[in-house]
């Protein structure tokens, strides 16, 4: 409970906006990117070469000289804090996520 046990687990590997026709929704990305590298640039830089690179996790870890685990948690966090700035809700963030 005290960690969120009590709440549904949403698992988030992947922001769709391919499929997204509305060009609003790809500024409101555009923007929360930005708020994001200045918030926390590696967290930025995980988004960008997983998801806009479509590198693995492996091959992100490795261009940024770190380890697999230190991607895997930031990518964790960062489309986390994604959704939640996006305000799109867990529910629609897990229909709009996808294992990568």
């Amino acid at each position: 409970l005290k960690r969120g046990g009590d709440k549904d687990r949403v698992d988030m590997d992947f922001i769709d906006i391919r499929e997204e026709s509305d060009p609003t929704a790809m500024i409101a990305l555009d923007d929360a990117l930005t708020e994001l590298k200045g918030l926390d640039p590696r967290l930025a830089e995980v988004v960008m070469l997983r998801y806009f690179s479509g590198l693995s996790v492996e091959e992100t870890a490795a261009a940024m000289e770190t380890s697999p685990r230190t991607v895997k948690r930031d990518w964790s966090v960062a489309r986390a804090w994604l959704c939640q700035r996006l305000a799109s809700g867990p529910r629609r963030c897990a229909t709009a996520m996808s294992n990568s």
